[in-house]
């Protein structure tokens, strides 16, 4: 069975439909929203529409809220999905956890279907962040607590998944849409939540895998020098 969690931070407009397109589904034992700190009726509306919540004394950001939730949840496969996310039907939650479920990978992402195949081809270069997420709860216990934060959690639980676990894969979910940044905060105050995103995204993208690979490649470089020497 699949626990769902979901971080919400002032997404009473749309919780209790994202809460409503999971509910009932058969690989669904339960939908955990974990209301991070909100001003506005996000709580009551997700548990209207059938959520357990659970409530943060204050906006701790996505990764704190995540890992309150899946200290809750019941299941060792987890589904994470964003408050602001609706038309999500049951046919493309089957899709997006099957592959976790069946053991295949550790993490599988429904990404939201762009109009565009330049974009599809973009999302093999760059970090593949946001969607709806299923993943195995080991892979979120390997993920270090220095990268349980904010935004860098998504590109964090993509490389533990590629290096620590059996692997990540990704698919185009269609029909599915959300509130933008700009949508919600206004266009100035949307901006600035983005570009801090972005900044995150960088940030822990550099530390992993550029950093991360430089410290990885130092053993190696050694061993080849020192086997050099004795030859």
């Amino acid at each position: 069975m699949v626990s769902v969690v979901m971080a919400a931070y002032n997404e009473a407009a749309t919780v209790g439909r994202a809460v409503a397109d999971v509910t009932g589904h058969p690989q669904v034992s339960e939908v955990i929203v974990v209301d991070d700190g909100s001003s506005d009726d996000t709580a009551r509306r997700a548990a209207d529409a059938g959520a357990r919540v659970l409530r943060m004394g204050r906006n701790r950001g996505k990764a704190a809220a995540l890992e309150t939730g899946v200290a809750a949840a019941g299941s060792d496969v987890l589904l994470f999905l964003d408050a602001d996310v609706t038309g999500l039907t049951h046919e493309a939650i089957s899709a997006i956890v099957r592959p976790v479920v069946e053991g295949r990978v550790d993490m599988h992402v429904g990404l939201r279907a762009r109009k565009t195949l330049w974009l599809n081809r973009l999302l093999r270069v760059f970090p593949i962040i946001g969607g709806e997420r299923a993943l195995s709860r080991r892979i979120w216990n390997l993920v270090p607590e220095r990268h349980k934060r904010g935004y860098r959690i998504e590109v964090a639980l993509n490389y533990t998944a590629k290096r620590f676990g059996v692997g990540m894969s990704f698919d185009l979910v269609t029909g599915v849409t959300h509130r933008t940044k700009e949508g919600k905060f206004g266009w100035r105050r949307g901006l600035l939540r983005r570009l801090d995103m972005i900044g995150q995204v960088i940030a822990v993208t550099w530390n992993l895998y550029i950093i991360g690979g430089i410290r990885d490649s130092l053993p190696r470089v050694r061993s080849k020098r020192i086997d050099d020497r004795s030859g």
